[in-house]
C-alpha cells in the first residue's frame, strides 16, 4: 500500500486515464499494473497472454484503446521503438521501465519521437518491487552516464550506499546498495539461512532496524540521485528475468563432456545483451579429448535446453582450451574472448539482390561480421528480442511485414528469401505454404536423419503450434506437421474420420515408407493421432511412439453442457452444439467463432460476435493468421466447425501398443475425464504424465519444455 500510494502521488493517475496490464502475474510488475488503476477508478486494459512479447500488437492495442500509461523492461522498449512507430500512439503520458538498467542512449531515442514522460524504477522482490524513481531529464545531466539515473526514494524507504564495512560512501565513490523501511520483505519463507544472509541489522536507526542487501553497486549523485553500476555478484538481469549465473554453469557442467564451464552476460554491441557460454572440453589420461566433447557444441546445447527455462539459455557457446584466471587464480572475465563463428562449413553467399539484403540484416541484427544464406538466425545465438528487430528491419527493406512465425517456420535467409516473391511481396499472403501438409516444420535431410516426429493438428487444423518443440529436440529429429484439409478454398474439409485417416497415412508415407513412425497430437489430434496408430498396426507397420496431449477417447465421462464449449477442446467435455449438427454456417455462428478464438488463444470480445468483428480480432494479434483474407478466415472456421463435429463422432479402436499421455492438471471445470479412459483401447501401457497447465496452454513453451524431456527419451535413437 506504501508503494501504490506513493505512484499515485507522485504521477497523479486520473480517472479518465487507461493503464496496460501486460505482465504475466507471476512478475512483480503486474501488482501495481492490477491495483493502481482499480484504486483510483482509472481503466485497466488487459492484453492477451503473451501480448507482452510482440511490438506490433501492443502498439495497435495502444492506440486503439487510447492506453496512457505503459510499462515496460528496457530491452523490450528497444524492441518496441524498433519495430513499431511510436508516433501514432498519440495517447501516452508516462512510459515506466524497470527491471533492467535502462540506457541512456535507448531513453534519449525515446524522448525523441515521443512527448510521454519517462519514469526510470528501480527495486527488488525483496521491498515490494520499486523503491527508487526517476524522471528523465536529458537538460538536466541525464545523458552524461551510459544509464539513467534510478533516482530518489520512495515514501518510507531508505537508500543506503555503503562500503564493505556497513559505512556510508560519500557521492561519486561506489558502494553496495541497501535498502530499509517499510517496504523490506520479513523474509524467504523456509529459507532461514538465506534471509539472515541477505537481511542484515541496520547500524543506523531505531533499535530492531533492518537492511536487505541488494548486492547491487551504485553512487551518489551530489544532487542527491543514486545512480546503478551493475551488479555486486553473479545474480543478474536480462531481459527482465533475474539470472544465477551459477545455476547455468552448474547445469554445463554436469554434462560428461565439460570440464569447466563459465557463463557471462555480454553486451558486444550497444544495447544486444546476451548470455555466453564458454567451455572447457574434458580429457583423458592421455591428454586426448573425451568423443562427447570432440562431437562438438551441438549436444551440449541440446543438454542445456533440456534443463534449463528458455530465458536461462545461452545464446552462443565458446569453446575453449583453458579459462583465463587472474593472479589469484580466480576467473577473469574481462579476458574471456568475444565470440566468433567456428563453424567450418562452407558459407555460401547470396545468390541475389534479396539475398544479399537479408545476409546484411542477419549479421547487423546479430552483430557478426558475414552470414551465409544457409546460417539459421537462431543458430547464431538469436533470441525473440533480436527476432522482433529483425522483422522490423525487412519491413523497412522490402515495405511488407512477414511476421515473426515466418523466422521460426523459415529462419534462414534462403528460406525466408523464398517468402518473398520476385517483386519482394510475401508470396501466398492468404493461403501460402504454411497451410500445406504435412507441413516440414523441420524437413527430412543430411542432418535431420533420424526418424520423423509427426504432430497431428487440433480442431483448428492448423500444426504450427508444434513448431516450439523444435529447440528442445534435436538436430536430427524431423518434425513434421498434418494440417487439415479445407484450409485453402476450395478444398472441402474432411466429412469423415475414416477419410481423413487415409489421407493422412498417404500423407505420412510420402515422407517416411515405412516404420518405425512417432505420432504425436494435442486434443483432438490426439485422437486422430490414436485412430492413425491403430490403422498402421493393422496394416503391419511398426509404431514405435504414441504420444497424446490432453485428449480423451470419448464423451461420456462428462456430463453434457458441464463444459463452456466446444472450442476449449477439454478432451470430450461438451455435447455437440447446434451448429455441428445442421445449424448456421460456421463464419456467421457466434458460438462457432467464439470457440475458435478461445482454440486459438485469441481474447473473445463481449457481446455479440459476428464475423467482422471476429476478423477485426485476427487482424489485432498481428499474428500468423492475421495476413489471412475473409475467405480464409471463414475456411479456418468451417474446418474448426467440421472437426469438432468429427470429435463427437469418434469411436476408438484396440491399440497394439503403449500410449503416452500428457495430462493438463489445472483450467478444468466440473467432473474431470482420466487418461484411464484410454486403458480399454489399448493392449499395452498407459504412461502418464501430469503438467501444471491448462488444456489451452499446452503448446506454450513451458509445457512443451516439459513434453521435451520425456519425448527425447521415448524417440527411437538415430541410425549410426
Amino acid at each position: 500500500m506504501n508503494r501504490l500510494a506513493w505512484m499515485q502521488h507522485a504521477y497523479g493517475l486520473e480517472a479518465g486515464e487507461r493503464v496496460l496490464q501486460k505482465t504475466p502475474s507471476s512478475f512483480d510488475v503486474s501488482v501495481w499494473e492490477f491495483f493502481w488503476p482499480l484504486i483510483t477508478g482509472a481503466t485497466l486494459v488487459v492484453a492477451r497472454p503473451e501480448g507482452h512479447k510482440d511490438p506490433d500488437y501492443l502498439a495497435a492495442l495502444i492506440r486503439r484503446h487510447s492506453i496512457t500509461t505503459v510499462h515496460f523492461v528496457p530491452s523490450m522498449l528497444e524492441a518496441f521503438l524498433a519495430a513499431t512507430d511510436i508516433t501514432a500512439c498519440h495517447s501516452l503520458r508516462r512510459v515506466i521501465c524497470s527491471g533492467e538498467a535502462l540506457p541512456t542512449a535507448l531513453a534519449e531515442r525515446l524522448a525523441a519521437v515521443s512527448a510521454a514522460e519517462l519514469h526510470n524504477l528501480y527495486g527488488p522482490t525483496e521491498a515490494a518491487v520499486d523503491v527508487t524513481s526517476h524522471l528523465f531529464d536529458p537538460a538536466g545531466g541525464d545523458s552524461d552516464g551510459i544509464s539513467v539515473p534510478i533516482g530518489r526514494p520512495v515514501w518510507n524507504t531508505g537508500v543506503h550506499v555503503l562500503d564493505a564495512a556497513l559505512r556510508p560512501v560519500p557521492p561519486g565513490v561506489t558502494g553496495e546498495l541497501y535498502l530499509s523501511g517499510v517496504q523490506l520483505a520479513r523474509g524467504y519463507l523456509g529459507r532461514a539461512g538465506l534471509t539472515s544472509e541477505r537481511f542484515t541489522a541496520a547500524p543506523f536507526g531505531p533499535p530492531g532496524s533492518r537492511m536487505y542487501r541488494t548486492g547491487d553497486l551504485a553512487r551518489w549523485r551530489r544532487d542527491g540521485v543514486v545512480e546503478f553500476l551493475g551488479r555486486a555478484d553473479d545474480q543478474v538481469k536480462l531481459r527482465g528475468f533475474r539470472i544465477e549465473l551459477g545455476e547455468i554453469t552448474a547445469v554445463l557442467s554436469r554434462h560428461p563432456g565439460v570440464r569447466q564451464a563459465a557463463v557471462v552476460v555480454r553486451e558486444d554491441r550497444p544495447g544486444d545483451r546476451r548470455l555466453v557460454a564458454y567451455v572447457v572440453a574434458e580429457t583423458h589420461p592421455d591428454g586426448t579429448e573425451g568423443e562427447d566433447s570432440a562431437a562438438g557444441l551441438d549436444e551440449l546445447r541440446d543438454h542445456a535446453a533440456r534443463s534449463l527455462p528458455a530465458h536461462m539459455m545461452p545464446g552462443q557457446f565458446v569453446r575453449l582450451a583453458e579459462l583465463p584466471l587472474s593472479p589469484s587464480g580466480k576467473l577473469d572475465r574481462r579476458r574471456l574472448p568475444r565470440p566468433v563463428r567456428a563453424d567450418t562449413t562452407p558459407v555460401r553467399g547470396p545468390r541475389d539482390s534479396r539475398e544479399k539484403t537479408l545476409c546484411e540484416l542477419f549479421a547487423e541484427t546479430l552483430g557478426v561480421e558475414t552470414v551465409g544464406i544457409d546460417d539459421g538466425f537462431f543458430d547464431l545465438g538469436g533470441h525473440s528480442l533480436l527476432a522482433t528487430r529483425l522483422i522490423a528491419g525487412i519491413r523497412r527493406a522490402f515495405g511488407v511485414d512477414l511476421g515473426i512465425q515466418a523466422l521460426f517456420e523459415a529462419p534462414t535467409v534462403a528460406g525466408l528469401a523464398g517468402r518473398l516473391g520476385g517483386d519482394g511481396t510475401p508470396t501466398g499472403a492468404r493461403a501460402d505454404d504454411s497451410l500445406a501438409s504435412p507441413l516440414p516444420l523441420r524437413p527430412r535431410g543430411p542432418l535431420a536423419h533420424a526418424a520423423p516426429l509427426f504432430c497431428v493438428h487440433p480442431a483448428a487444423g492448423i500444426s504450427w503450434v508444434y513448431a516450439g518443440l523444435l529447440r528442445h529436440l534435436g538436430p536430427e529429429r524431423p518434425l513434421y506437421g498434418l494440417q487439415a484439409r479445407g484450409l485453402t478454398p476450395p478444398e472441402l474439409p474432411a466429412s469423415g474420420l475414416d477419410g481423413m485417416v487415409k489421407d493422412y497415412l498417404a500423407q505420412l508415407r510420402s515422407v517416411q515408407p515405412e516404420g518405425p513412425y512417432h505420432l504425436l497430437g494435442w486434443s483432438f489430434g490426439g485422437l486422430v493421432a490414436h485412430a492413425l496408430a491403430t490403422r498402421l498396426r493393422a496394416e503391419g507397420e511398426e509404431v514405435a511412439l504414441l504420444a497424446v496431449m490432453d485428449a480423451y477417447p470419448h464423451l461420456a465421462t462428462v456430463p453434457p453442457g458441464t463444459d463452456s464449449g466446444a472450442g476449449a477442446e477439454p478432451g470430450g467435455a461438451a455435447s455437440p452444439p447446434s451448429w455441428a449438427a445442421g445449424g448456421p454456417p460456421p463464419a456467421s455462428c457466434p458460438l462457432t467463432l467464439a470457440a475458435l478464438l478461445e482454440s486459438l488463444g485469441l481474447p473473445v470480445p463481449d457481446g455479440t460476435l459476428t464475423f467482422a468483428r471476429f476478423e477485426e480480432t485476427v487482424r489485432e494479434t498481428d499474428g500468423p493468421l492475421a495476413r489471412f483474407d475473409g475467405p480464409a478466415l471463414a475456411a479456418l472456421a468451417e474446418v474448426f466447425s467440421a472437426n469438432v463435429r468429427l470429435r463427437h463422432e469418434f469411436v476408438p479402436e484396440r491399440f497394439d501398443g503403449d500410449l503416452l499421455f500428457f495430462a493438463a492438471t489445472e483450467g478444468r471445470t466440473g467432473p474431470r475425464p482420466r487418461p484411464e479412459d484410454w486403458q480399454p483401447y489399448l493392449a499395452g501401457r498407459l504412461d502418464v504424465h501430469e503438467l501444471p497447465c491448462a488444456h489451452g496452454d499446452m503448446t506454450r513453451p513451458d509445457a512443451l519444455a516439459r513434453m521435451a524431456d520425456v519425448l527425447v527419451d521415448r524417440l527411437t535413437p538415430p541410425a549410426i
